[in-house]
């Protein structure tokens, strides 16, 4: 069972460097029953040019600092530096903002993947860092002083003339 787990975090891992993914936490119940708080969203990038009319993309909105994944209800402007407007898929009306993308590319969602986001969040609490930090400090405490104790760290005598270097 653990060599399928490694094996499965192994492959995630190759997935996310061959494909460039992404894979954040999703903060609000804007999207539901698409994605809700608690999930991870898994994103991928394409060029701003290929942006749609429907996709899901995560920009930040003008005049804010948090991403937003959103859906796509309307583009305009040049290809190169299209202005969307989105909505949430549970909000009843489209977001305040028209948003310009700047960058060549921007993150388009794949998929969802259900609890990873709180499971990502839970790790950026520095309580559970701290408690995390702790147990692996008991743990190599505990390995160390089985080695120890069972002798592991004793160095074996060579018996007298076995070929060592010989003193004066």
């Amino acid at each position: 069972m653990l060599g399928a787990a490694s094996l499965a975090m192994t492959a995630a891992a190759a997935a996310v460097f061959l494909f460039h993914l992404g894979i954040r936490p999703v903060l609000s119940g804007s999207m539901r029953p698409t994605y809700g708080p608690g999930w991870a969203i898994v994103t991928r990038p394409i060029p701003v040019a290929d942006v749609r009319k429907g996709d899901i993309v995560v920009f930040t909105p003008p005049g804010l600092s948090s991403p937003f994944a959103h859906r796509v209800v309307s583009v305009s402007g040049s290809p190169s530096h299209p202005v969307i407007t989105t909505k949430g898929d549970a909000n009843s009306a489209p977001d305040p903002w028209h948003a310009r993308l700047d960058g060549p590319t921007v993150p388009e969602v794949v998929t969802a993947v259900p609890w990873l986001g709180r499971l990502m969040l839970d790790v950026e609490s520095r309580d559970l860092r701290l408690f995390l930090l702790v147990v692996a400090g008991l743990a190599l405490c505990v390995a160390g002083t089985r080695f120890i104790l069972r002798g592991g760290g004793e160095v074996p005598a060579e018996p007298a003339g076995a070929g060592g270097p010989s003193t004066p």
